[in-house]
């Protein structure tokens, strides 16, 4: 097996936190809000393999909150001193706030995690159309510039 750097390691899991592919940092992992795309439309690469595989970026979704807010609840209440049921209910909004907007990345902390694992590749078998990654655009020198 071929030893990696570790900066190579948290590079993937970065570009997984950031919803794209970790294979070839291009493809978008979500196509909406809260649903994951099958595949990436650059590489072929199933982010998912069956349906129990999305269940690691929900641990990591509630393990970050339940961490945040405990944390949040002894600090707010060791600097300003509210009253427990103020602090119950702040902190149980944030709970479920949280897990709605850090949703996807979760996930795609996740799919980070799986593909160095091994377990995010593509389908050797699998059609698809090819998309070509978008060039960027030169600039180009203005008329003052040529002169």
């Amino acid at each position: 097996m071929q030893s990696r750097k570790y900066s190579y390691y948290f590079h993937k899991i970065k570009v997984g936190f950031r919803l794209r592919c970790p294979h070839c940092e291009l493809g978008k992992m979500f196509k909406g809000l809260f649903q994951i795309e099958e595949t990436c439309p650059y590489c072929g690469v199933r982010f998912e393999r069956s349906s129990g595989d999305g269940i690691g970026g929900v641990y990591i979704n509630v393990a970050i909150a339940e961490l945040t807010s405990v944390g949040g609840f002894f600090l707010m209440d060791a600097l300003f001193h509210p009253s427990l049921v103020f602090q119950l209910v702040f902190w149980g909004a944030y709970i479920l706030l949280f897990t709605v907007f850090f949703f996807r990345h979760g996930k795609g902390l996740w799919v980070g995690v799986n593909y160095l694992l091994g377990g995010v590749y593509a389908d050797p078998d699998y059609m698809r159309e090819y998309i070509a990654p978008r060039q960027p655009v030169p600039k180009t020198k203005s008329k003052q510039e040529n002169e």
